[in-house]
């Protein structure tokens, strides 16, 4: 039996709708089917899940196109790339689990989903409402463009009929559409934007605010499939502003952890010049370092060990290592005295701290989580009074006087040395 306590939310009302006949065998049976999304926050894969019941229902084929992961290189941005992602198949049945709501240009999108349906064909979409703009079930939700109600489902899926709809306390719809034979178009005069919390008319200018113009530090994420891009976390274009002096200098930059090495790709890009030192507790990371990235294997929990990368010399310095807080502030406290002035520390990952309902107490294993640290720090910066008493007192107070900036923003914060 399947653990359907372990789904986020999104698959929980997908199991819903299983169970209330939503979908019917004689839809499915010798039908050639894909699966848009469905690979979600945690590495959770509900596709894989989805993918091995549609085959024991008599599917005659099933296929997975993978929307932006940072665990898979070969995944695609959003909507817009169905067609370079399927190029000249068909399908009878499309199920589109996700990317309803980060898909920008998402007539588009929509568009191009109907087009290789069949006429006759089903296409099933799940996507989020308004009233769903909380981090309780995905911190993915941050950077979401777009929500939806049925009326614009069906608006956008221009070129089908609705066949039946469902809903999850107004959180979460699902609409199940037949394929017309018309060719496929797809329009929509408004829809709910995320970032302005209203809706808006589509061509309309949409607010970007101060730190949403095109980046190219976005762009190399979002190519090497980096977490920390817009297309998931959405640091980076954040992150420029601070880095882009730097661009051209022979900076020594120095990352806390490592993953899969997207992000040394990444930063060996941006910084043509720089020599990149990456550290990771994995020894089998090591088959990532080239001849401008360096590998060094150290435990982050280690004092000994953390003392031991003063010796780089960093002018940068990026934390997205485990981020439990003990690590993070043991990396911060030790390091961020070397930086030089004008030396630039990225603390990443503040949800640890402040999204208990999504992170278990292991990562908050100190009297004071990472957020609290940061807010002193930069209490103390904007004061220049070394007045904290916390248990870190000299830690605090010995940053907060020798930072010129301290940036919190969503998800992470930015200090920068006198």
């Amino acid at each position: 039996m399947e653990r359907t306590t372990m789904f986020l939310e999104e698959e929980r009302f997908l199991e819903g709708l299983w169970a209330h006949g939503m979908f019917r065998a004689e839809d499915i049976a010798g039908k050639e089917c894909l699966i848009i999304g469905g690979m979600y926050f945690w590495e959770k894969n509900y596709s894989v899940t989805l993918n091995d019941r549609l085959m024991d229902m008599g599917a005659a084929r099933c296929d997975n196109m993978v929307l932006f992961s940072y665990l898979v290189l070969e995944s695609f941005c959003d909507l817009t790339d169905v067609e370079e992602a399927i190029g000249a198949v068909h399908y009878d049945y499309i199920f589109v689990l996700n990317g309803m709501e980060k898909t920008r240009r998402i007539c588009e999108g929509v568009r191009q989903v109907q087009e290789i349906c069949r006429p006759g064909g089903k296409i099933f979409v799940a996507a989020r409402t308004p009233k769903e703009l909380s981090a309780l079930y995905s911190i993915e939700s941050y950077e979401d463009v777009w929500r939806y109600d049925v009326d614009d489902l069906c608006a956008l899926f221009g070129s089908c009929a609705l066949e039946a709809k469902a809903s999850d306390d107004g959180l979460f719809i699902g609409a199940l559409f037949t394929r017309g034979a018309q060719t496929a178009s797809s329009s929509v005069d408004s829809l709910f934007y995320v970032r302005s919390g209203a809706r808006i008319t589509m061509g309309e200018a949409e607010q970007q605010g101060v730190f949403c113009n095109a980046s190219d530090l976005d762009a190399i994420g979002i190519k090497y499939r980096v977490g920390k891009s817009s297309m998931d976390h959405n640091y980076l274009v954040n992150y420029e502003r601070f880095l882009e002096s730097l661009r051209t200098q022979p900076v020594r930059l120095l990352e806390l952890g490592i993953f899969f090495g997207a992000s040394m790709r990444m930063w060996e890009e941006y910084f043509p010049r720089a020599e990149i030192y990456a550290v990771d507790i994995e020894p089998e990371c090591g088959k990532f370092a080239t001849q401008r990235a360096h590998v060094i294997q150290a435990d982050l929990s280690n004092r000994e060990e953390v003392s031991r990368l003063r010796e780089i010399r960093p002018q940068i310095i990026i934390d997205d290592a485990s981020h439990i807080v003990s690590h993070q502030l043991l990396a911060l406290f030790t390091l961020f005295d070397v930086l030089p002035s004008g030396g630039i520390y990225i603390l990443e990952d503040l949800e640890t701290s402040l999204h208990p309902e999504q992170y278990s107490d292991i990562y908050r294993d100190c009297p004071l989580d990472a957020y609290e640290v940061c807010s002193r720090i930069a209490r103390i910066a904007a004061r220049k009074v070394p007045d904290d008493d916390s248990i870190y007192a000299d830690d605090i107070n010995r940053i907060g006087m020798a930072a010129e900036l301290v940036s919190i923003m969503t998800g992470s914060v930015v200090f920068i040395r006198r």
